[in-house]
């Protein structure tokens, strides 16, 4: 059994990183409570890097039990359950054979330890399903945690970097935590995690954001969340038992038949030929310059990277009228189709253009790559385009 191993201790041994045993005391009781169960709600966004490109909407509920507190050190077992979402519906994701798309940690153990003025952290738990379905077991040390009071209220900071080899290459990560607790205000704990993209949302960069609030029992979790729960993964509603159980998991789940992700019916998907037709009707409507048609190719909210590496633009924005005032510049903006690849919601098109200024007599020609992602609604929702506008804008 493969075990993957993070962080560890790099700080002096005489940093001061704001703990004592009062600040200790205070980050375990935020962070995994006092011995019954506690819970923390995440809510976020998944973002494409760079461009900002809203990939999917973010839930998570983590359940903490603290199991031993003695002197300098602490003991809690853990669980954790990540639930992608449409953005805009909030409907689970789902692959195409119904599987939902989640992220699962069936169980974390962690330690904690208050070396003079550093806490020191060490975890092991699984996490997946990763590829094939498979989970793996990670141990990750990080005595990059840090804590600050500012009058009643004391703030907690930590980050863990890791670099990890896959059988489909390298993928990192740069996780940053803040959080805080002060008397009669609920604790809160922001997270913000740069790195691959999970494999759902394709190759690539991205970053996460989430905020979650502290929930001391299960009743006062969303009436969604609970649901969700009950139906699909029914362990998460408490954190493991204790030693008996982890010892369970870990033959369940690393064994070569772990328990698949929850299902539900199929999601109704576009064929390739449908896409490729949404896709090929852009490049009409743009030859002709059949703006209005143009623009009811496009969901609401679409984006577009034209190029990648400049602000993305919100396509329907009456204010900014993009096709219009490209139609209004260009006397003409053919893009004609060389090849079109089509896999999952997108199509990857490398194309071949010929401007030309309604104030010159000059044409140019030059040439790009578009990705397009087409929703379920058969509506263009993003573009990101690859060529060269400056040196074309300047040679017009």
């Amino acid at each position: 059994m493969d075990i993957v191993s993070l962080g560890g201790e790099t700080a002096a041994l005489d940093a001061d990183h704001g703990f004592d045993a009062e600040t200790f005391k205070e980050f375990i009781s935020f962070d995994v409570g006092d011995g019954d169960p506690i819970y923390y709600h995440s809510v976020g966004k998944l973002y494409r890097q760079p461009g900002g490109e809203i990939i999917a909407g973010v839930e998570a509920l983590v359940s903490n039990r603290l199991v031993k507190m003695e002197g300098n050190k602490a003991e809690a077992i853990c669980r954790t359950l990540v639930i992608y979402r449409d953005h805009d519906t909030g409907k689970v994701l789902q692959q195409d054979d119904g599987s939902h798309i989640i992220r699962e940690y069936p169980y974390i153990v962690a330690r904690f330890e208050l070396k003079d003025k550093r806490l020191v952290i060490h975890t092991e738990g699984l996490s997946g399903p990763h590829q094939k379905g498979h989970y793996g077991l990670a141990r990750v040390s990080n005595d990059k945690v840090f804590a600050q009071r500012c009058g009643a209220t004391t703030f907690f900071y930590w980050t863990l970097y890791g670099e990890v080899e896959t059988p489909i290459g390298k993928v990192w990560f740069n996780e940053a935590y803040n959080g805080s607790t002060a008397p009669d205000v609920p604790d809160v704990m922001v997270m913000n995690r740069y790195g691959t993209l999970p494999a759902f949302a394709g190759m690539g960069d991205g970053f996460m954001q989430t905020t979650a609030a502290r929930i001391d029992s299960y009743e006062q979790l969303p009436e969604h969340l609970r649901e969700y729960v009950a139906k699909y993964a029914p362990s998460h509603c408490a954190p493991p038992v204790d030693d008996a159980e982890i010892e369970t998991l870990k033959e369940k789940y690393l064994g070569d038949h772990p328990p698949e992700a929850p299902k539900s019916a199929a999601p109704d998907k576009l064929s390739n030929e449908q896409i490729a037709e949404v896709v090929g009707g852009y490049f009409s409507c743009l030859r002709n310059m059949e703006v209005d048609a143009l623009l009811e190719l496009f969901s609401e909210d679409a984006l577009s990277w034209d190029p990648v590496g400049t602000p993305p633009m919100l396509v329907r924005d009456k204010s900014t009228n993009y096709f219009k005032a490209l139609s209004g510049f260009f006397e003409k903006m053919a893009l004609t189709e060389d090849d079109m690849f089509v896999a999952g919601n997108e199509a990857a098109v490398r194309w071949t253009g010929v401007a030309k200024l309604r104030s010159k007599e000059k044409e140019l020609t030059f040439e790009g790559v578009s990705v397009f992602t087409v929703n379920s609604d058969g509506l263009i929702s993003s573009i990101r385009s690859y060529w060269d506008k400056k040196t074309l804008m300047s040679s017009l």
